[in-house]
């Protein structure tokens, strides 16, 4: 069978009204096409994307999942049917979008501009993403999305990717693991997450700190206070804080009853502040700890600083107010703070203080 024997077909197909003689036909000419590959480029394979696409678009979805998934693994795919099956349904879709290396980088970024989560997410899964293409579905992508995207060794991320999820991930667990995960993350971004993450990914953290060179992890360290600092630097409300927090300190007014009724009405900055002076750590850590997700990072500093534990399990109970049974969650804060040794907090605390020395210069 020609291919231009299967154009004059089409003729009859519009009048055809049997999808099944539509699904017979697709597989027939598909066959031919694997049967005797033309060279890409040429007016017989231009002819075999004409006919294939035009053959797709009237066809039932399950036929066009079969043809996507014998189009997805050959690099002579025609270039339009491989961008019309992509657009399709994510069924439809899914093996070209993870699979075909006929789509370049430009398809690519036009498929994560216009598509939804659902196409996005595949093509975080191709076993290589494009920077540009990781920068667009950083842009677009839900966290659940970043995530997949962060999860895929394959999957090129810039630094300013990084950063760009680091503090994404401030907000949203869903990107926590990945983050700590993956091999590339810089040293100084890690210690970002440290006041975010929960117990067992700072562990992971600590120990992957413990095989870097100690003059590198300083810089990383200082590197991570700076950046961290510079974000509250333009904050009015930051420095309003501060200045709030040092004036009860000179009247010797600051305490935890002071810490704890700025937390009650909802005064988060002056209450990270207060936090932040009676820690011995920074601003922008103590504001993460109170923000986080995760209730892990604010026990660590009140443990590593030697704070009390009903200072703690208040704070706790009021960043949560109305989200559960205040009684019940208190006891599960207060066994959280006992079984944190003091060790570990130290462990922690070591880098904390690293970042303290760095503010200090």
């Amino acid at each position: 069978m020609s291919v231009q024997s299967n154009l004059h077909k089409l003729v009859d197909l519009a009048k055809e009204k049997s999808s099944d003689r539509r699904r017979e036909l697709l597989r027939e000419v598909t066959d031919h096409f694997f049967d005797d590959i033309p060279s890409a480029g040429s007016a017989t394979h231009s002819q075999y994307d004409n006919v294939l696409s035009r053959l797709a678009e009237e066809t039932a979805q399950d036929a066009r999942e079969e043809l996507a998934e014998r189009f997805a693994g050959t690099d002579a795919a025609p270039h339009g049917l491989v961008m019309q099956l992509a657009r399709d349904v994510i069924e439809v879709a899914a093996p070209i979008l993870k699979s075909s290396n006929t789509l370049s980088e430009d398809d690519l970024l036009s498929l994560a501009e216009e598509k939804g989560q659902s196409h996005l997410r595949v093509i975080t899964q191709r076993e290589n993403v494009p920077e540009s293409v990781s920068e667009t579905i950083i842009r677009r992508g839900t966290d659940e999305t970043v995530a997949s995207l962060v999860k895929n060794a394959g999957a090129r991320l810039s630094r300013k990717a990084f950063e760009t999820i680091t503090e994404r991930a401030e907000t949203s667990t869903a990107l926590h693991e990945p983050l700590v995960n993956r091999k590339e993350m810089p040293a100084d971004l890690l210690n970002d997450m440290m006041a975010v993450v929960e117990t067992r990914l700072r562990h992971r953290i600590l120990d992957r700190f413990d095989g870097i060179d100690p003059e590198e992890l300083q810089k990383a360290m200082e590197a991570s206070h700076a950046r961290l600092e510079a974000r509250l630097g333009n904050d009015k409300d930051a420095d309003e804080a501060k200045r709030y927090i040092n004036a009860m300190k000179l009247r010797r007014q600051l305490d935890s009853a002071l810490v704890i009724k700025l937390m009650r009405e909802k005064q988060t900055m002056r209450c990270a502040a207060g936090l932040a002076v009676l820690a011995e750590t920074d601003l922008g850590t103590a504001k993460r700890a109170l923000e986080s997700p995760s209730i892990d990072p604010l026990c660590l500093i009140c443990k590593a600083g030697g704070l009390d534990r009903s200072l703690f399990v208040t704070l706790s109970v009021l960043r949560n107010a109305g989200k559960g049974d205040a009684l019940r969650d208190a006891r599960e804060y207060g066994r959280i703070f006992d079984e944190l040794s003091e060790r570990e907090a130290q462990r922690a605390l070591r880098f904390m203080l690293l970042r303290k020395k760095a503010e200090a210069a």
